[in-house]
């Protein structure tokens, strides 16, 4: 689903909460086999992209170009990952559900791709806020998508002020979590509605984390938002007889 209406985050939600059930019932060898496909479409667009970034943000072509590259790194590792959201006889890891994200502005293509592909890769659905500074590099990016094998309803992206439609996925009650990369006052804002939505939550000032990190723009830090974690307990005597 791709929306530039605030009505249309009701249209998303839905579409994501219809397809949450196909994609986290898939295996993540079958996961991590589409997200692949997707990396290795946007390499052969890779230039394409970086005179989009360039051009939408005034840097360098080569800027641009080094945020493709390392999109694509993000996104391959989160191929590689797929699998490895398992769970043991000791825990049991499950998809979040559908997660509401609004990608940080400032890196049009490497912050939505350093969050869209753990979420997915996890299982879960997603409706996705993308820069509003910068919405050119998200609309190519959706041709990519639909064109790599990831069923409808799995990545939405509705276009707008991240602003109020950030606010309208925090209310909607379909919606499991929040990731919010944005502004103070809109952190303080969607921590109060997740609290009274009973959602995860999380959020972060737009400047704070630095994407092009490879310590802050993946692995655990991200990782686990990305599914629920529950320990299974077992009296002993059951674990351990005979």
């Amino acid at each position: 689903v791709v929306s530039t209406q605030s009505t249309g985050i009701r249209d998303a939600v839905e579409a994501a909460a219809k397809a949450f059930p196909g994609w986290s019932g898939k295996s993540g060898f079958n996961r991590s086999q589409i997200l692949y496909f997707l990396a290795e479409n946007i390499c052969r667009r890779k230039e394409d992209f970086a005179e989009v970034i360039a051009q939408s943000t005034g840097r360098k072509y080569d800027d641009g170009m080094q945020e493709v590259d390392t999109s694509l790194q993000r996104l391959f590792m989160a191929a590689a990952w797929a699998d490895k959201f398992s769970s043991s006889p000791w825990e049991q890891k499950d998809p979040v559900g559908v997660i509401g994200i609004t990608a940080p502005a400032q890196w049009p293509m490497l912050g939505l791709c350093s969050l869209l592909g753990p979420a997915i890769a996890a299982g879960n659905t997603v409706v996705v806020l993308p820069s509003d500074k910068f919405p050119l590099v998200a609309a190519d990016l959706c041709q990519v998508i639909a064109t790599s094998d990831i069923p409808g309803g799995v990545v939405n992206m509705v276009y707008g002020a991240q602003s109020p439609l950030s606010l309208a996925l925090a209310q909607h009650q379909h919606v499991q979590a929040v990731w919010y990369f944005g502004y103070p006052e809109g952190c303080h804002v969607l921590t109060k509605e997740g609290v009274e939505n009973n959602k995860q939550v999380w959020c972060e000032e737009y400047d704070k984390r630095k994407w092009n990190s490879l310590v802050q723009g993946t692995g655990y830090t991200i990782n686990k938002h990305c599914y629920n974690n529950k320990v299974v307990v077992m009296p002993p005597g059951d674990t351990f007889a005979n």
